[in-house]
């Protein structure tokens, strides 16, 4: 128990009034707007708001976002299967899942006395080549792999997978450029998402996720950078 409560006051630690304004805010938005719409049952809710606080968690550099991921995993999953973005759906129970505890696992022993914030890094220029190559081929191979199979949209589904494997793996490693990689699947699944919703007239609270997501990576982007240049 003291443990636990050690833990809890290091990630509560360092936060400003702005930030968690933000936090809160985002997330009522999100709630308030899919009940008032007749949109998403409770599901889709939880899923939105457990993303939207690993989102926020981790731009602030706490290894707690990775328990809210464990469970936005895996309600974000059912909801791609049931929306038949069958990409999205494998991301997250078969990578995303497993990978949150190798996250919380390695951002817990790496992180500042001081902040209780996680210590963040940058690639070298051969590395970012060799990473927008290995996606480039990823994306056209899966993408006709989920055509075969007869997803919805299946490249920008490819797109979004693809990359958001990368940025997994890139947060993991507590690197700047998983914000780049973000802002690009959130921009792409902003669209997709929407071409969801005008179609199925459902999936309001996820559509609205994204796109906070999409805020916060630009955000979060601009944060690292600086940091990572001190």
């Amino acid at each position: 128990m003291e443990l636990l409560m050690d833990y809890c006051r290091r990630e509560l630690r360092n936060w400003k009034s702005t930030e968690i304004f933000w936090m809160s805010s985002a997330a009522l938005l999100v709630a308030a707007a899919t009940l008032l719409s007749g949109g998403d049952n409770l599901l889709g809710i939880t899923s939105a708001v457990t993303g939207i606080a690993y989102t926020l968690l981790a731009g602030k550099g706490k290894s707690s976002c990775y328990l809210f991921g464990a469970v936005n995993t895996l309600l974000y999953g059912y909801i791609a299967y049931r929306s038949r973005i069958y990409g999205d759906m494998l991301l997250n129970w078969c990578y995303y899942f497993p990978m949150q505890f190798v996250g919380l696992y390695l951002w817990s022993r790496n992180r500042t006395a001081a902040t209780g914030e996680v210590i963040k890094r940058k690639l070298a220029l051969k590395h970012e080549l060799f990473l927008l190559t290995g996606i480039v081929l990823a994306w056209g191979i899966f993408g006709f792999l989920l055509k075969h199979f007869g997803a919805f949209s299946p490249f920008l589904d490819s797109a979004t997978t693809v990359l958001s494997a990368a940025a997994m793996i890139l947060g993991v490693l507590r690197c700047f450029e998983q914000w780049i990689a973000w802002t690009i699947v959130n921009t792409l699944s902003v669209i997709l998402w929407l071409q969801v919703y005008f179609k199925q007239g459902n999936s309001l609270a996820t559509l609205l996720m994204w796109s906070v997501f999409l805020i916060c990576g630009v955000v979060f982007a601009r944060q690292w950078l600086a940091e990572v240049k001190k």
